[in-house]
């Protein structure tokens, strides 16, 4: 016979709800009480201040305060201190401390150039039309029709596509509308930078064949390829933009025949190519690039040279490639979980040739 005593208790919830609790429950409840209370305890002592060892850093060079060098030095930091981390910023393009965080830039010459040519006669009648047009847009959506009905899709396609603003830059280059089938001519450079009125707006490029008539263009058409597309920086740094149609790293243009399914542009792996037979049928065929954001930038890095895991160091040496002032700059730095001690030191060197 059991003769553990059995009692008995009611406890309202906040529903106005009644459990019944018997001892052996109530032995239960305490258990997983004891258990919360043993895990809070745990969660305020996580939670309180942490502790991080203070931080001694110090850089010196074995040079005098002018920190002039040549590009034939090897220049030797002397490092001291406790730091776990250390990150180094040499200054040239793309390690600058002051732009660790940018992720925009204006300073940029936005330029585009090509090279075009034609099949036979009606080619160069076709170019000197004005039906060929290269444009640009900073505000089309980029959204195209997903129907199945293909004539449904150029509609509604065209309509996207004419409700933004296309900026005509045909005559920003050089058209040819005469000269020899088949050989290619270049378009020259054409900056854009103009276009771009918001640095966070895309741009897209476009080739478009818009016109009542159309001569028989040639198994080649109207071909453009060699495209070029790139932001060149104040600081001589270089962004291309890859426009060429093929491959896995270039863009995706996107085809849409608006007007006119007998005439449209085609890529090949590097090239655009626009074919039309003899037609009076009004057409409107467009090839439209990828969206580029070319004020976008990439923050510039640094170079860890000691972490948490590495032995103390007490050097460091680094050399310059190019002739030029560069702003030096060590980051060192204990850290916790949640609490982190930092130095800075800042340096600026000037590298002679």
């Amino acid at each position: 016979m059991n003769n553990d005593l059995i009692l008995t208790c009611k406890i309202n919830d906040s529903l106005g709800q009644s459990t019944v609790y018997n001892n052996y429950k109530i032995k239960s409840m305490k258990k997983y009480i004891i258990l919360r209370i043993s895990l809070l305890a745990i969660v305020f002592t996580s939670c309180t201040k942490e502790e991080v060892n203070d931080l001694a850093f110090d850089i010196t060079t074995d040079l005098p305060a002018a920190w002039i060098y040549t590009v034939k030095d090897s220049v030797k930091f002397n490092i001291s201190g406790n730091p776990d981390v250390i990150y180094f910023y040499s200054g040239e393009n793309g390690f600058n401390y002051d732009n660790r965080d940018r992720t925009s830039r204006s300073d940029g010459s936005l330029k585009l150039s090509f090279q075009i040519r034609v099949d036979n006669v009606d080619g160069f009648a076709a170019l000197a039309s004005g039906n060929f047009k290269v444009v640009a847009s900073t505000n089309f959506t980029g959204v195209y029709s997903t129907s199945a009905d293909l004539n449904v899709a150029a509609s509604a396609d065209s309509a996207t596509l004419n409700a933004a603003n296309w900026v005509d830059i045909t005559n920003r280059f050089t058209i040819p509308t005469s000269g020899t089938p088949s050989l290619f001519y270049n378009s020259g450079e054409a900056s854009i930078n103009d276009l771009i009125t918001n640095p966070n707006n895309p741009i897209y490029i476009a080739f478009l064949y818009k016109g009542n008539s159309t001569g028989a263009l040639g198994a080649n058409g109207i071909t453009i390829g060699s495209l070029l597309f790139y932001n060149k920086y104040a600081d001589g740094t270089q962004v291309n933009y890859n426009l060429v149609p093929g491959g896995t790293v270039s863009t995706v243009w996107k085809v849409v025949k608006a007007a006119n399914s007998l005439n449209s542009w085609a890529t090949s792996s590097t090239q655009l190519k626009f074919t039309s037979a003899l037609t009076t049928a009004y057409s409107e065929d467009w090839a439209l690039s990828n969206a580029f954001f070319p004020n976008l930038a990439i923050p510039d890095k640094a170079v860890p040279i000691k972490n948490v895991t590495n032995s103390p160091i007490s050097q460091f040496r680094y050399k310059f490639s190019k002739p030029g002032d560069y702003k030096v700059v060590f980051v060192g730095s204990n850290n916790g979980v949640s609490n982190q001690k930092v130095k800075i030191k800042t340096f600026v060197i000037t590298v002679n040739p």
